[in-house]
C-alpha cells in the first residue's frame, strides 16, 4: 500500500515534466517551420521594385523588418472604400482578395538577412542605424499575381503593391502612403 502511494505522486510528476517539456520544445519545432531566408522569388520582388528608380544606388538596412501594425491601416474606412484603397483601385478583384488575405501573412513575416549576393550590385546593405539615409522594408509578401513590401523611411511609410506580368517581373501596381511627416 505505501509503495501505491508514493508511486501515485511520482507518476504526476512525471506527467507534469512531460508536459512542461512539450510546451518548451513545440515552440521551437514549429519555429524551425519558419523559412529563415528569404526565396529566390521574394529577392527578384525587391530588385523589380527599384529597376525603374533611376538612382544608381538603393540603400537599403540589412534585415527586413517585423513591423506588423501598419497592416490594421488597410482595414479601416480612411484609406478603403469599395472603389479600392489610397491609390490602389479594385477594378482587378483578385487585387482586393490579395488586400484582404494580407493581414494573415503579415503575422508571419520575421526580421530575415538580406544576403549581398543576392541583391544587385546597386543595392548598398547597411548596418547602421546612424548612417542615413537609408530604407527599411518587410519582407516580401506573395499572393497570387501580387506582392506586398512595405518602405519605412524616416520620414514616411508606404506600401508598394507590384503585379507580375506574363513575362514572369514584378511590375509597379500602386502604392498606398501610410504616413509621411512633412519637415519644415
Amino acid at each position: 500500500m505505501k509503495q501505491q502511494e508514493l508511486i501515485r505522486p511520482m507518476e504526476r510528476s512525471a506527467t507534469s515534466w512531460g508536459f512542461l517539456i512539450l510546451f518548451i520544445i513545440f515552440p521551437l519545432i514549429s519555429e524551425g517551420q519558419v523559412e529563415k531566408n528569404l526565396t529566390k522569388e521574394q529577392y527578384q520582388v525587391i530588385e523589380d521594385a527599384f529597376r525603374k528608380s533611376g538612382k544608381d544606388e538603393t540603400r537599403i538596412f540589412f534585415q527586413t523588418i517585423d513591423y506588423k501594425s501598419w497592416v490594421h491601416l488597410l482595414y479601416g474606412s480612411y484609406y478603403r472604400d469599395k472603389r479600392g484603397i489610397a491609390l490602389c483601385s479594385f477594378e482587378d478583384p483578385n487585387l482586393e482578395r490579395a488586400i484582404d488575405q494580407l493581414i494573415d501573412h503579415v503575422s508571419n513575416i520575421r526580421v530575415k538577412e538580406l544576403s549581398r549576393n543576392k541583391l544587385g550590385k546597386r543595392f548598398t546593405l547597411i548596418n547602421d542605424l546612424t548612417d542615413y539615409p537609408y530604407l527599411s522594408i518587410t519582407e516580401p509578401i506573395i499572393i497570387g499575381e501580387y506582392s506586398f513590401i512595405l518602405f519605412k523611411y524616416p520620414n514616411s511609410e508606404s506600401l508598394s503593391v507590384q503585379k507580375k506580368n506574363s513575362e514572369g517581373n514584378w511590375v509597379f501596381e500602386c502604392a498606398i502612403p501610410l504616413y509621411v511627416v512633412f519637415i519644415d
